[in-house]
């Protein structure tokens, strides 16, 4: 009976909106998951996540956390590390668009409270060496009239203490103290989410290099939209050294793994809606290796079945659950993109779908092709409309590769225009 389940069963059993941190709902990725065990382990190397987006970067990024605090629940059901344990203190933190500097995203490490910021307050040598920053520094830390106060508890340190005049010598300074206090037995590890939003990562490759010389036990693993590190940081040089053997490349998922998505959301609601094998299919091909969209159809459709009283859910009904969610923008950027591109033009729309459908397994389109399946379906000027979608006006989601290749910049951002229903208002 579907009145047993508790409707935030329902909605939580597909997690479209947030990270997987939960070990008992993370599928697949058991060589990723390995990579970056043995990247933690790894004397002077520090860990990148790089990926496409919706690909599952963070998820596995929340994975390392908990790994690296010594949570062993995802190693031992994988079967990874031989029941060794972490023992690192772990920050996080996620950039913004607005962070536009190195110095700007250790500031925001230093003072947010999943970063440092609560470890300012509780060490005597960092209190001291904080209290004596210039006001500039202090400025960029805390805001203007923000500082550490006088009553954290601390006791008062009576040696001479060296104040730092950069950012990134105030970072040394703190991980060095939280270090030397032995919270920790394998170091500090900080987790840079969505590294690729810093505007002008430069510079970040030459403090790690002498953050491994001057404070060793530091590791950071960077999180981003890339295809390499180099393009990540931005910087060429070193930035292989930095991350030998540590660099984890997310490929799309294979087709088990986004099963396992769907069979792990099954049994969180008790087996009581089960999608049909052909629904899984389905599911399954329009996802394209992506599971943010299997997390996404998947959530619209349990609660649409949720509310007609469904146990079973067929392709009709992930059919009708995929128009739904475009035509109520569901997902608003994906869809607001769509609609960017297509600019109220059926012949457009057209043209964007057959590029989609012939992208080899590089993602690279040779047009020759798009541009007959485009003429079949009325449209004769496609070249037309292929200019026009390299544009900002139409939101520049293709590239030019070389003479008539394209690509998408945005392989998620292909799987939705396959997946999605043409236009209605058309």
């Amino acid at each position: 009976m579907l009145t047993d389940l508790k409707p935030s069963e329902i909605e939580n059993a597909f997690q479209p909106a947030k990270e997987i941190d939960d070990a008992t709902k993370f599928s697949g990725r058991k060589e990723a998951f390995e990579n970056s065990f043995f990247g933690l382990m790894s004397n002077g190397s520090n860990l990148a996540i790089v990926g496409n987006r919706g690909i599952g970067k963070t998820s596995l990024a929340r994975q390392i956390q908990t790994l690296a605090l010594g949570n062993n629940e995802l190693a031992d059901r994988l079967n990874i590390g031989g029941g060794h344990s972490f023992d690192f203190l772990v920050a996080y933190y996620a950039c913004g668009s607005g962070t536009e500097t190195v110095e700007e995203m250790l500031a925001r490490v230093l003072a947010s409270e999943h970063g440092l910021g609560s470890w300012l307050y509780y060490l005597p040598k960092t209190t001291k060496m904080m209290n004596a920053l210039s006001p500039k520094l202090a400025i960029k830390l805390f805001g203007s009239g923000g500082e550490i106060g006088g009553n954290s508890g601390a006791e008062t340190v009576n040696e001479r203490i060296v104040v730092p005049t950069t950012m990134q010598g105030v970072f040394e300074n703190v991980a060095q103290d939280i270090l030397d206090s032995g919270m920790t037995n394998d170091g500090l590890l900080v987790i840079i989410d969505e590294f690729d939003q810093i505007e002008n990562p430069s510079g970040f490759a030459s403090f790690l290099k002498a953050l491994a010389t001057n404070v060793p036990k530091v590791k950071f693993c960077l999180v981003g939209v890339a295809k390499d590190i180099q393009d990540l940081m931005k910087e060429h040089e070193s930035a292989d050294r930095l991350f030998a053997g540590s660099v984890i490349s997310l490929k799309p998922m294979e087709r088990a793994e986004l099963l396992e998505i769907i069979s792990v959301a099954e049994r969180a609601v008790h087996n009581k809606i089960r999608f049909t094998d052909a629904a899984k299919s389905k599911m399954v091909s329009l996802a394209a290796g992506h599971p943010y969209l299997i997390h996404l159809v998947g959530k619209f459709a349990f609660r649409d079945a949720f509310r007609n009283g469904l146990t079973s859910i067929d392709v009709a009904d992930i059919d009708r659950v995929i128009r739904s969610i475009a035509e109520n923008e569901s997902d608003p950027v994906l869809e607001g993109r769509y609609r960017k591109a297509v600019a109220s033009s059926r012949q457009r729309e057209i043209v964007l779908k057959a590029l989609v459908q012939h992208q080899d397994d590089k993602g690279e389109i040779w047009t020759t092709n798009a541009y007959r399946t485009a003429l079949e379906q009325g449209v004769d000027n496609a070249s037309q409309y292929v200019g026009q979608l390299v544009t900002k006006e139409f939101g520049a989601e293709l590239e030019k590769v070389r003479e008539r290749y394209y690509r998408f910049k945005d392989s998620l951002f292909a799987a939705y225009v396959d997946a999605r229903p043409l236009m209605r208002e058309l």
